[in-house]
Formats: C-alpha cells, structure tokens, sequence
C-alpha cells in the first residue's frame, strides 16, 4: 500500500477512534469538554509510534498534516455522537 494513502488513513481512524473516546469519557457533561481535547492530544502523539511502524518515516511538516487529520477525525465523530 502507498505510503501516503497510509498516511492519511491512520489519522482519519485514529481521530475517530479518539472521537469515540472522548464521548464515552465526558458524556453529555459540557464541563468536561477540555478533557476530550486532551484525549484528542495524546492521540495525536501516538501516531509517532504508530507510523513508523508501517515503515513511515516522520518529518516536521507531516505532524502538521496528520495533527489536522486526526483534528477533523475527532471533531467529526464527536459531534456527530453528541448530536444523537
């Protein structure tokens, strides 16, 4: 598989995942919204041990794009679920 379909997949399933998270973590508690931006944080730092495990080596710019990915990921899902 190519490495930047990789690239972006991994951060868009992370982001959704990290999305799932929060909303299982704050709930529908609106005072508990910065614990699900921390949440979404620390998966943005997991990815530097992710991706270089598919043989993905990881410059400066990248975490830029990967940071943003797993951002919309995130807000996406999270939205949607508090919607519900």
């Amino acid at each position: 598989m190519n490495k930047d379909v990789v690239k972006t997949i991994i951060p868009l399933a992370v982001g959704v995942l990290a999305g799932m998270i929060s909303f299982l973590l704050t709930g529908n508690m609106r005072s508990r919204d910065p614990f699900g931006i921390i949440v979404l944080v620390f998966f943005i730092y997991i990815h530097k041990f992710i991706l270089p495990k598919f043989g993905i080596e990881l410059g400066g710019k990248d975490f830029l794009g990967i940071g943003f990915l797993t951002l919309a990921g995130w807000y996406i899902s999270w939205t949607l679920l508090l919607n519900q």
